[in-house]
């Protein structure tokens, strides 16, 4: 187990690696730089100042300098400063990524909680009217896009006015939960509609293994062949998919935050994107691909919890 937790660490540090190069390079090639906008923003400023701010900041060397330059820093520590916000950018990051992950986790834990019975629901009685409609319920999950999110702005805060229809509240737990609803519902849409129809499989899948044949046998009921042997069986796939809606879920955010103007990860590179704040969206990124790298990791220890046959080597 150690070593193999310590090839995954490795290989995920490579990964960010290799990441932190490219995101630095789409983001140089990004039209304009701060000190041009400066420039636009201040018409005193002349053409030699620019010259001696893009000397300071180290914008006149060639690209392969300036990631060096970059990657030595944040080694060393140093992740750089937000020109948005003038303060280092993980004061504005760390922040703002624990709100993304409640927000994550959150939408995870209502897709999970209603994705499972409703699956399980739809592996006992294939054929059913029940499995056809919650098939039906989880194509039109999948099939929904975050145009979702402005419905249920119309309908739940606008019209009915039961819960705000952005922000992140005032920091206490029932004005934050209030303000999470509607932000939850709509990422939970779409991870309801995957995860439903993957434990369905996964549950029919397991069903037809020899195991449950020689508990039929034994004379055990099927509510204990389904969650004594059948359920932590089928659970291996659907903890992949977990695991995997993470970056789809970290995609999804950069436009569910903006929409409701919560105050997460996803809005902050949107915003450090639209600002040419290029190490706000730099580091951002590279926080949420080690996130989504993070979950990976731990989906394959969960593997060996849920099935002690399987082996790390």
């Amino acid at each position: 187990m150690g070593a193999y937790l310590t090839r995954r660490l490795l290989e995920s540090l490579f990964v960010l690696f290799v990441m932190s190069f490219v995101i630095y390079g789409l983001i140089a090639l990004m039209p304009g730089d701060p000190v041009d906008l400066m420039i636009s923003a201040d018409p005193n400023l002349t053409a030699a100042d620019a010259q001696r701010l893009k000397a300071l900041y180290g914008l006149d060397q060639p690209f392969h300098e300036r990631y060096w330059n970059w990657l030595t820093s944040a080694l060393s520590g140093d992740l750089g400063y937000s020109r948005l916000f003038a303060v280092p950018v993980t004061e504005v990051l760390l922040p703002r990524l624990g709100n993304t992950l409640l927000l994550m986790f959150a939408a995870l834990l209502v897709a999970f909680i209603i994705a499972l019975p409703a699956g399980l629901l739809a592996a006992r009685k294939p054929g059913s009217l029940a499995d056809i409609t919650i098939n039906l319920l989880a194509f039109a999950g999948l099939s929904s896009s975050f145009w979702m999110a402005i419905l249920l702005i119309l309908l739940f805060a606008v019209h009915l006015g039961w819960f705000p229809a952005g922000g992140t509240g005032d920091g206490g737990f029932v004005e934050t939960a209030r303000h999470m609803v509607l932000p939850v519902m709509a990422l939970s849409i779409t991870s309801i509609g995957t995860l439903l129809r993957h434990v369905r499989a996964a549950v029919r899948e397991s069903m037809r293994q020899d195991y449950v044949r020689t508990a039929r046998a034994k004379g055990l009921s099927e509510n204990r062949i389904l969650y004594g042997h059948v359920l932590r069986n089928a659970m291996i796939p659907v903890v992949t998919i977990l695991a995997l809606d993470m970056g789809t879920l970290f995609g999804g955010a950069l436009i569910t935050e903006t929409i409701f103007g919560w105050l997460g990860m996803g809005k902050t590179i949107y915003d450090a994107v639209m600002g040419n704040d290029y190490n706000l969206a730099l580091v951002g990124l590279l926080l949420a691909t080690a996130t989504v790298l993070l979950a990976n990791i731990l989906a394959d220890l969960v593997y060996g919890w849920l099935d002690p046959r399987i082996e790390y080597e």
